[in-house]
């Protein structure tokens, strides 16, 4: 079994040494190879990636683009180029949990249908001092705990936005087969997620494997944190934890399985699909249905002012 860690960097000089020494110093499985894709950096951090070769010259791969091409067509190039039978994605600020690889295998070993494993973190700041109770889930309002099992990541995805956090994923080699190209619309986080979740083969472990760090360069990062108690009900409901009472909490449901809908028709014509995408189609447009014929009962007036409104303005088109 070959280990492949998927790494992108970015005048990452500040963090890039901590997150190296976290990947290289893996308990029970050792890293095969660690293929960076570094995106034009003007700061020191391919000499610290290059210092890094010389010392473990078989494990490291760096590759420098000419241009700077983004986070996630640079995840799409280092992960084109991962040859190991389990690729795992890292970002160049976190700091791996010494056991992240072994509990990240245990889950696909529990797990034969598994082509893709994501997990909860710890979050730190720029000084390496834990976020007290508050987890990277909490910050993305995954509720795991809370929601149904087995949970419908499709579902969940596409009503409350992607819940898979990319520096805590691993995924088999077969996958690279069905998830490129990445486009500049979604990142690729969230499509792999998406596809995996279709094909239902995303797993997760709900242990915090990796510490991830916020600070104030992160091209992606935590940005609502300080707005996680007035989002809380809103989010409960879209996850159907709550039930909507107002009209703008009727309107907000409206909106997220309108948009669930539409993101189903995207993979109308895949054809790496293990699930009936007209079924799923058909169901995704039932709920919006039911959910509007609820909100037009229960407010009657106010419904009909949007939905004139929605066809002036060209909204909401099936």
């Amino acid at each position: 079994m070959k280990i492949s860690v998927a790494l992108c960097t970015y005048n990452g000089a500040s963090y890039i040494k901590k997150q190296l020494d976290s990947i290289l110093c893996q308990k029970e499985h050792k890293i095969d190879e660690i293929v960076i894709c570094d995106d034009n950096s003007t700061d020191e951090t391919l000499e610290i990636l290059n210092n890094y070769k010389l010392i473990y010259p078989t494990v490291f791969s760096i590759n420098s683009n000419d241009i700077n091409i983004g986070s996630t067509h640079n995840f799409e190039k280092s992960l084109s180029l991962c040859t190991g039978d389990y690729i795992f994605l890292a970002d160049q600020d976190d700091i791996w949990k010494e056991d992240k690889v072994s509990k990240t295998l245990a889950i696909f070993d529990l797990n034969p249908t598994a082509e893709g494993v994501f997990s909860n973190a710890d979050m730190i700041d720029q000084n390496d001092n834990l976020v007290p109770s508050i987890t990277i889930w909490d910050s993305i309002f995954f509720l795991e705990k809370e929601l149904p099992k087995p949970i419908d990541f499709f579902d969940i995805i596409s009503k409350n936005g992607n819940i898979v956090t990319g520096a805590t994923l691993c995924i088999k080699n077969i996958v690279k087969d069905f998830i490129f190209p990445f486009t500049d619309d979604v990142l690729h986080d969230e499509k792999i997620a998406s596809i995996l979740a279709l094909r239902n083969s995303l797993f997760y472990s709900t242990e915090n494997l990796i510490s991830y760090r916020i600070h104030d360069k992160q091209q992606v990062g935590m940005k609502n944190i300080h707005k996680l108690v007035s989002k809380n009900r809103l989010k409960r409901i879209i996850l159907d934890l709550e039930k909507p009472s107002s009209f703008k909490e009727y309107r907000h449901l409206s909106k997220k399985k309108y948009l669930k809908f539409h993101k189903s028709k995207k993979y109308e014509h895949s054809n790496f699909l293990k699930i009936d995408i007209q079924d799923l189609i058909t169901k995704s447009h039932s709920e919006l249905h039911l959910l509007n014929i609820k909100m037009k009962l229960k407010f009657p007036i106010r419904y009909r002012i949007i939905m004139l409104s929605d066809k002036i303005l060209g909204k909401r088109k099936s």
